[in-house]
């Protein structure tokens, strides 16, 4: 089996870096291991193409004696999106279609797609209280590149729509083996009315599973293997996959939850039991990271970043242009802001995008850009600075302290 090529080492001091203060990261990780709230973490920051902190601690699962690794396994749910995106923006570049065109060309069910809206009570009778009107437009492939199609979810539809939502997999909770066919619960999705018009309302929701169909469908090919020759290959991501092989089962991490009435971890989701391991007679392959979206080690999501960084660029390869990578790690919400995390944060195509640092709580640059997982990854891209970040957990929910104080620390180590 080939192996990663892991990014080289610079000096932090030449780099602009404090190292007392990178070594501040270090400590706050081991701390939160020996208290119990993490498994085991891995931190990595890079500058100008040369990695200035790495630092790996905890147990692949607490019960077990396995160190987690720099090429231990990680499920990336969310985090896949921008790595979606990436794929999506090669075949824009070979002129296989463009982002403005109306998704029902490749998917014909979202064709004229209505949408609903909710009465003032006086006006309401009993059945009669999500009344639909048509689009104005159709939903198109930037509609969902950034996240503004107005499709369903659980926190914007009516619960009258309930098993229709079922039926198209928008539910909480994904790591049990599917049972229902992939692309037909996308398709169902068009079923249901739409919460907003389309490019009006930025919502997290299942954009990038419709966009998972639609590349199956302009590529005709699975996305595991659009993903290994527009991505993964190239750059030489030899431990990233959909699922697992079974020798490399031994270096998936166990996924937990916190549970906060025992203030302690709960397991969620071992190796040996895992829908990872592709034991199931269905497989899940999604862009947008349902059941765990792309399984990837930290060595193999830095060279995704470093080539984010250089300009769509790694070691000689390019994946695409310069003004192509522009484009995805743009703000395109205008004046709207998103609602996952901390004020003036904007949206690209698959990454959020920080507008400025005022009315910010942690220090930064306007223009960062990155993405996070449900279970724990996190990255951050910083054009001006010419550095990125990598925080990989998995702590099904539990993200955002730990990551916000590295990403922080990592900026308050820069001289």
């Amino acid at each position: 089996m080939k192996k990663t090529e892991e990014l080289p080492e610079g000096d932090p001091s030449e780099l602009g870096f404090a190292p007392e203060r990178l070594d501040r990261i270090s400590n706050m990780i081991d701390a939160e291991v020996s208290a119990g709230r993490l498994p085991g973490a891995v931190t990595l920051v890079a500058r100008r193409g040369q990695v200035v902190h790495s630092h790996v601690s905890g147990k692949l699962d607490v019960e077990r004696s396995a160190d987690v690794r720099a090429d231990s396994l990680f499920r990336l749910y969310s985090q896949t999106k921008p790595m979606t995106a990436a794929v999506l923006m090669t075949l824009f570049e070979e002129g296989a279609f463009l982002l403005d065109e109306p998704i029902s060309k490749w998917i014909p069910e979202f064709a004229k797609p209505s949408v609903f809206g909710i009465k003032p009570p006086r006006d309401t009778v009993r059945g009669d209280f999500a009344q639909t009107t048509p689009a104005l437009r159709e939903i198109t492939i930037y509609d969902l590149l950034t996240m503004t199609s107005g499709l369903p979810s659980l926190g914007r539809t009516p619960v009258v729509y309930g098993p229709a939502m079922k039926a198209a997999g928008i539910t909480l909770g994904d790591t049990g083996d599917p049972t229902a066919d992939y692309d037909d619960q996308i398709v169902a999705i068009a079923d249901i009315p739409l919460h907003s018009q389309p490019g009006e309302v930025w919502n997290y929701g299942y954009d990038f599973d419709v966009l998972t169909l639609f590349l199956t469908r302009v590529s005709g090919k699975s996305l595991d293997a659009l993903f290994q020759e527009k991505l993964l290959g190239p750059l030489g991501m030899h431990d990233s996959s959909f699922y697992c092989n079974e020798e490399d089962l031994s270096r998936l991490v166990t996924e937990y939850l916190w549970n906060p009435a025992e203030e302690k971890l709960a397991i969620r989701d071992r190796p040996e039991t895992s829908e990872k391991a592709g034991h199931g007679d269905k497989r899940v392959m999604s862009g947008n990271g349902r059941n765990g979206g792309l399984v990837c080690s930290p060595n193999d999501f830095a060279r995704f970043a470093q080539m984010l960084a250089n300009g769509g660029e790694l070691d000689g390869v390019r994946i695409l242009g310069r003004k192509t990578i522009e484009l995805m790690r743009t703000d395109h919400l205008g004046d709207r802001c998103i609602d996952s995390f901390a004020p003036n944060y904007g949206f690209g195509f698959g990454m959020f995008v920080r507008k400025s640092i005022g009315s910010s709580f942690t220090p930064g640059s306007a223009g960062t850009f990155g993405w996070a997982g449900a279970a724990g990854t996190w990255f951050f891209i910083d054009p001006k600075e010419e550095l990125f970040g990598l925080f990989f957990t998995q702590v099904f929910g539990y993200m955002f302290p730990t990551a916000v104080q590295f990403e922080k620390m990592t900026y308050e180590a820069l001289c």
